[in-house]
């Protein structure tokens, strides 16, 4: 007898309703596990944002363990619109004095004109070749149809150190002129017709080849652009604008805001990651809801060993540069660490080489920077690290609850099918009691 309908024949229980509550009371420990299951997931979620705020640290310690991080240097310059300069490696302090005779330039000539764009510009087959500086003969064959455009297009398709533009000078009937412009400057780098099978002829120079001529600090340079940076160590020069007579400067001095922004980097990391470890260790009484990290020992250890390192004094330094409040570095009562950015400068300024010792790894010191990056690399290492190791822990409780739920689904669905048996064979046995029970009252009746 089945008892899929709602309820049984005989009894008129529901025991459909019924079979679902019981199986639901069953189903209470899956629901436990999968709750539990999502808590893990949230620490481990958790984890992996510290372990990107680990690897900020890192990154910003990395930058500051070498004296490379304090070999910034910044240029200022007199007249931005005639000079520009930047420093790079190998630069020093220093003041130079600068005067621009002249400017390089490419050569630029111009053939006289022709009445239209269109117009043909040779009578019969030919060449139109030229010659940049000591460079190979460029040719362009020409014949009747070539026409103004024509022989620019195919001088610009050589792609060989000159550019060529036709222009309408609005002149008279032949307004339509032919450009040649050398792409390299100097007067090395001159343009030279070998060749020329066209009716045009090149008679006007726009603007002579040149060679850039300068002084720094009063001796004489010559380039053929107007760039250099073979002349004052470790910068490079940008001339702009020419004025024999007049002086200009440039400045070399330590780029300061530079190393600033880089100790404010390692800075901001700290507090990420102590900010993310308060955020995430807390208990809410009112909700009775721990945080991720509540109670966790392995986020309570990074903190600590973070914190140990950074309140810490560097070893065979001076008692006067050897803490990083002695570079306006101080954390306040709450564990937030804050940058002194003008006493950071005036230490940079009067004790550079201290400053550098206090950062970096020396020969007989381990400063700062190379102590967090040596602890901070180790908390995040990927193969034994402790965020490695605290997620590795996690994912394999992850993995036993989703066997149990596994298993208790398997559980769940024989203990729903043993009710219907039981339910069933119950309701037999009623309607079994039922028909014994009509069968008395129909004999007993007929006596």
């Amino acid at each position: 007898m089945s008892i899929s309908a709602t309820s049984g024949v005989v009894s008129n229980i529901d025991y459909s309703s019924l079979i679902t509550q019981l199986v639901n009371i069953r189903r209470q420990s899956i629901t436990q596990l999968q709750t539990d299951k999502r808590g893990l997931e949230i620490t481990n979620s958790a984890y992996s944002n510290l372990s990107s705020r680990v690897k900020d640290l890192i990154s910003a310690a990395d930058t500051l363990r070498t004296s490379t991080a304090f070999g910034s240097f910044k240029t200022t310059v007199s007249d931005s619109n005639a000079i520009s300069a930047s420093a790079g490696t190998g630069a020093s302090y220093g003041s130079h004095s600068i005067v621009v005779s002249t400017l390089a330039k490419s050569h630029k000539i111009a053939a006289d004109g022709v009445a239209a764009d269109t117009t043909t510009i040779a009578a019969g087959a030919g060449s139109f070749s030229f010659q940049v500086g000591a460079g190979a003969v460029q040719n362009v064959a020409v014949d009747a149809t070539t026409t103004l455009t024509g022989l620019k297009d195919s001088i610009n398709a050589l792609n060989a150190g000159v550019t060529a533009s036709v222009v309408n000078d609005g002149s008279g009937p032949n307004p339509y002129r032919l450009i040649l412009t050398g792409t390299a400057t100097g007067t090395t780098n001159g343009i030279n017709i070998t060749q020329n099978d066209t009716s045009l002829a090149f008679s006007t120079t726009l603007q002579a080849a040149q060679d850039a001529t300068f002084t720094v600090d009063g001796m004489g340079f010559t380039r053929q652009t107007n760039s250099a940076s073979d002349i004052i160590p470790g910068v490079s020069l940008d001339l702009l604008s020419a004025d024999p007579a007049r002086t200009l400067s440039i400045t070399v001095s330590r780029d300061t805001d530079s190393i600033t922004d880089s100790v404010k980097k390692l800075v901001d990391a700290y507090n990420g990651i102590n900010s993310y470890i308060k955020m995430n260790n807390r208990y809410d009484t009112d909700t009775k809801k721990a945080s991720p990290f509540f109670g966790d020992s392995v986020a309570r250890s990074i903190a600590d060993d973070l914190r140990r390192v950074f309140s810490s004094a560097v070893s065979g330094l001076p008692d006067t540069m050897n803490r990083l409040l002695h570079v306006g570095i101080s954390t306040d009562r709450e564990g937030v660490m804050s940058l002194d950015s003008s006493k950071l400068k005036n230490a940079l300024n009067s004790n550079f080489d201290g400053v550098v010792s206090l950062f970096t790894k020396g020969t007989a010191t381990t400063g700062f920077a190379e102590l967090i990056h040596e602890t901070a690399s180790s908390i995040d290492d990927y193969v034994d690290g402790r965020i490695k190791g605290r997620q590795d822990g996690l994912k394999k409780n992850m993995a036993r609850i989703d066997q149990d739920i596994r298993q208790k689904e398997t559980q769940l669905v024989s203990y729903e099918e043993q009710l219907r048996a039981q339910f069933t064979g119950l309701e037999g046995m009623l309607a079994s009691l039922k028909g014994q029970s009509n069968a008395l009252i129909n004999y007993f009746g007929g006596m």
